[in-house]
């Protein structure tokens, strides 16, 4: 199959152009764009108790407070306490906000009441009538912004807005200013090391243009899947879309070219040469991209919304970047040819490759010790991971210089750190009737006393009494693991049980929806990691048919998470002084280091098999696997360990940790286990590592150029005293 995908690609490269051009073309027509959302609470199903309680509110409470809250936090210029003048000013400023009539505004509220105790903050409350997701939402900000800016112009005062409406806008404008970091950063990458790489500007620029249309056209395709599944993804989607497929569509085109280069040295005509190395490589790319297909895809059964739509749409991505790579790059290099690595001439002559040939040497020499030095590595750096503390803070992850990061520090000169986002308690009435206010209070008594809770507001109550709001103001940040606790652990369960007979409480607001987001996230990860490594191990047994080589990658796949996990604590937690890590690092991290880092573990293991098919010892494969496939591996892994590095120029915390979470991830699996630990087992367990799988030796077919000829079961390098340095296609590989 992959012999005939190649031969058909190679030898009618304009047709298989002239078929993309067309599908990006209608593609590009009729292709939607990209729906996405900021909103935590958009991505919880409805079952959850903040979403009820949010339901509860906005229907009981819309003309005093539904919708979204957008405050302007008024100090003065000097910092000293606020005079009788100054807040006349400020309400005078309301009231002009007021006149504006500004669509979708629905209420302005400045008063005493909204002055700090210590006199030196006041606040200028503001609701918009819809969620923080809708484009209405956005409009109205930008234009409080607008409007506000002039009126506090040549006073003694300053005022910037924060809130639900001012922290959506300042995280789309961190996100859209990061994409172009990213895609800056990523492009500039991925030249200078194709360049070092290849020495050719021709293959240095292969993927931008490539990549790009791909880019353009996984967009559209995912925008087609969210149509037709309703699905919303999350702000990051076109960031994440961009860094995978430059990084993982760069990764392939290595495979491809390295392995062409590898086919011309053996005297091949460029043809030939491209058809044999499309069809080897075609098999690794297939078997690795549905690995990350597959793997993301089971967030598909997630109950979080955001890993629902992100996982999908990640595999949609994945699946375009093989079709890519299997169609559209090698049909370009076949109008290429041997000028795609022009003006270099290396590709004439087999390289010296002695770094590879002393590594296989010392890998082949002591493979038990180097085994046991990386298991041990892999093993002090999961201890971090023990020590794991997830965050559900998303404004402390923005960028602290925007207007709602600064506002959002000033209110806390005058207002408890809780009071910007208070847990809302509502009593419901399960009868119908009014609420008894007595009753109300008491309940009201109970919750001010819970550990963990800074004040409670008084009760105010819906227009036909049946519902009852308390503002709960915490004695930590919403997002904080201390405040979650709060909620989920005491403030709920106190809550439910002491609410009067005939009614029920619900706990909503921010932290109670983080707390609903932790316990999602939970229950996704005891269905997602299993699913994707059962799966993963699914796609190493098809293609190994070795049930022991399957086992050991996947087992050798967990360390390498575990790893990475721990390597992030000690990074972000001990080193940088973080209280957590964003709480959906680790599910992306470990599908990442799951499917991506099993691209490198395919491509080793491949090669390996390979070779000991054509009869070589476990030395001999080793020795040519680690010369020919080493390279490419570490070579595709710090390209996209780069890629996702950029993420950390975004300014972004939650791109920044996933960026570092991932390129860590990255180099792990491909330096620790696919270059030295997946080859030093097949050296101690022989054969045995590919039970119950029996290789025939490839001498009774004609194998693929490239391959040592028939005949030829291991290098000379397996004698002792002889060493090679050359190709698998060299004589001195051969007896």
């Amino acid at each position: 199959m992959y012999q005939t995908l190649a031969r058909g690609v190679v030898r009618h490269p304009w047709w298989t152009i002239s078929a993309w051009l067309v599908v990006v073309a209608i593609v590009g027509f009729f292709g939607p764009g990209l729906s996405a959302s900021g909103d935590q609470a958009d991505f919880l199903p409805s079952h959850y108790e903040s979403v009820q309680a949010g339901k509860v509110q906005e229907a009981a409470f819309a003309e005093s407070g539904g919708g979204s809250a957008a405050t302007f936090v008024v100090l003065r210029r000097d910092g000293a306490a606020l005079t009788s003048a100054d807040q006349q000013l400020v309400e005078q400023v309301a009231g002009q906000l007021r006149d504006k009539a500004i669509p979708h505004v629905t209420e302005v509220q400045a008063s005493k009441a909204t002055v700090s105790e210590n006199g030196l903050v006041q606040l200028l409350q503001i609701t918009v009538d819809g969620p923080q997701s809708d484009p209405g939402t956005e409009e109205a900000g930008r234009a409080l912004r607008a409007a506000a800016g002039p009126l506090f112009e040549n006073t003694d005062l300053l005022a910037g807005m924060t809130g639900d409406v001012g922290i959506v806008i300042d995280a789309q404008d961190a996100f859209a200013s990061a994409e172009q970091v990213i895609a800056l950063a990523t492009v500039v990458l991925i030249i200078v090391l194709q360049l070092l790489i290849f020495r050719s500007p021709v293959a240095a620029l292969l993927p931008m243009v490539t990549i790009g249309v791909l880019v353009f056209v996984s967009l559209k395709l995912i925008g087609i899947a969210q149509r037709i599944f309703d699905l919303t993804a999350e702000q990051s989607v076109t960031v994440w879309v961009t860094v995978v497929l430059f990084g993982v569509g760069t990764d392939y085109i290595l495979f491809l070219l390295f392995r062409y280069r590898e086919q011309l040295r053996t005297g091949e005509d460029p043809r030939t040469a491209l058809i044999h190395a499309t069809a080897r490589v075609a098999k690794v790319i297939t078997s690795a991209g549905a690995a990350i297909v597959i793997a993301f895809s089971t967030l598909a059964f997630s109950s979080f919304g955001s890993f629902k739509a992100q996982g999908p749409a990640l595999a949609i991505a994945v699946a375009a970047t093989v079709v890519t790579a299997l169609t559209l790059i090698p049909a370009i290099v076949s109008l290429l040819g041997p000028k795609v690595f022009w003006p270099s001439t290396s590709w004439q002559r087999q390289p010296r490759a002695r770094a590879s040939a002393k590594l296989s040497d010392l890998i082949v020499n002591r493979a038990g010790v180097l085994a046991a030095a990386a298991v041990v590595v892999l093993a002090l750096l999961s201890l971090g991971a023990l020590r794991f503390q997830a965050s559900y803070d998303y404004n402390a992850g923005l960028p602290q210089d925007t207007e709602s990061a600064i506002a959002l520090r000033d209110l806390q000169r005058g207002f408890p750190v809780g009071a910007l986002n208070p847990t809302s308690v509502l009593l419901v009435s399960d009868t119908g009737q009014p609420l008894d206010e007595a009753g109300v209070d008491s309940f009201r008594s109970q919750l001010s006393g819970v550990d963990g809770v800074g004040q409670a507001g008084p009760a105010s109550y819906s227009p036909d009494r049946t519902i009852a709001k308390i503002s709960m103001l915490l004695d930590h940040d919403s997002g904080s693991p201390e405040a979650v606790d709060t909620v989920a652990d005491t403030l709920r369960p106190i809550a439910h049980n002491a609410a009067p007979a005939g009614t029920h409480a619900l706990v909503g607001g921010p932290t109670a929806t983080f707390a609903d987001i932790r316990s999602a996230v939970n229950q996704d990860y005891s269905l997602v990691f299993p699913l994707a490594a059962g799966l993963t191990a699914l796609v190493l047994l098809a293609l190994l048919r070795s049930i022991v080589a399957a086992v050991l990658l996947m087992v050798l796949v967990g360390l390498s998470y575990l790893a990475t996990l721990g390597a992030s604590v000690f990074v972000m937690q001990d080193g940088l002084g973080k209280d957590g890590i964003i709480f959906n690092v680790p599910i992306f991290m470990y599908l990442f280091v799951v499917a991506i880092g099993t691209d490198y573990n395919i491509l080793m293991v491949d090669r390996l098999r390979e070779e000991t098919r054509a009869g070589r010892t476990p030395g001999g494969a080793a020795r040519l696997a680690i010369r020919h496939t080493g390279p490419t591996a570490v070579a595709a892994a710090v390209i996209l360990a780069g890629t996702f590095s950029s993420l950390t120029l975004a300014g972004v915390a939650l791109l920044a940790e996933m960026g570092f979470a991932v390129a860590a991830g990255i180099l792990i699996s491909a330096l620790l286990v696919s270059s030295l630990l997946v080859p030093t087992l097949t050296v101690l367990m022989g054969r045995g590592f590919w039970w119950p799988a029996r290789l025939t030796p490839a001498g009774r077919t004609q194998p693929l150029a490239g391959s040592d000829p028939a005949g030829s079961p291991e290098p000379a390098a397996d004698r002792p005293g002889e060493k090679t340095t050359l190709g698998s296609g060299d004589a001195r590989d051969r007896r």
